[in-house]
């Protein structure tokens, strides 16, 4: 039996001007899950994370995310989503406890930030400023600041961009460990290798629309003329792009 549904998106559409950003995409998302959103740029991957998060509004069609309507709810929502930050730059001056302490006092329900620094492993650093540490460590705060609310959705926007190979596994060694504890992931990404090897499911975009979404797996199974990697998961329904990926050199 499937896990009970946490985010419903149904037929929404968004539009800037005469552009289109979103077009009648659907999908849900079901508790305990990393669930992928790939495409090119300007796919409309972060017009969708806006939408979830309640800081857009779709021009047609509904989000519900725990049962609540985001554009309705979003106030109340705020308790139950965290946000891994694209940039640590708001934070940057401050050290590693002040910058928790700070997010901490935007939610009613909060976590021990002493707790979290031993669980992030961030003792050495907690009292050093944020732009001291290097990249893999900035974004390990930034995991702990979208958890300060002890939230039951995390939603991540390109969370390992420049990241080495070794602050990239340990990073997703974290998200693996959130999974596990229950919590449900949704994630943008550009990594394919990472999504093939963590989400349990991806939602594929082309100019606004989702092309297909289903287990990694089953899209590599189901590519036309073969395909053994996200990579041609990828280049055939976000590129469009023809190309025999099973016998690539």
């Amino acid at each position: 039996m499937d896990k009970r549904t946490v985010i419903q998106v149904s037929s929404i559409r968004k539009y800037y001007g005469g552009v289109k950003a979103v077009d009648d995409i659907s999908f849900h998302v079901r508790e305990g899950e990393i669930f992928g959103l790939i495409g090119a740029g300007g796919a409309g991957k972060t017009t969708i994370i806006e939408m979830l998060l309640g800081q857009g509004i779709p021009d047609s069609g509904q989000i519900t995310v725990l049962g609540m309507n985001v554009c309705m709810d979003a106030e109340a929502l705020k308790e139950h989503i965290g946000v891994h930050l694209g940039s640590t730059s708001l934070v940057d001056k401050m050290s590693v406890r002040e910058a928790l302490e700070l997010f901490q006092a935007f939610y009613g329900h909060k976590t021990d930030a002493e707790l979290m620094i031993k669980q992030f492993g961030l003792e050495p650093y907690a009292d050093k400023t944020i732009k001291r540490l290097s990249g893999g460590w900035r974004q390990r705060v930034a995991l702990a600041i979208a958890l300060v609310n002890d939230p039951r959705i995390i939603v991540l926007d390109e969370p390992t961009t420049g990241l080495d190979l070794q602050a990239k596994k340990d990073y997703w060694a974290m998200i693996r460990q959130l999974k596990q504890q229950g919590k449900t992931i949704v994630v943008a990404s550009h990594d394919m290798e990472e999504v093939q090897m963590n989400c349990d499911r991806v939602c594929v975009l082309r100019n606004g629309e989702c092309m297909v979404c289903d287990e990694p797996a089953t899209l590599i199974s189901e590519l036309p003329g073969g395909g053994m990697t996200m990579e041609g998961v990828y280049m055939h329904y976000a590129v469009n792009a023809v190309a025999d990926y099973a016998h690539r050199d």
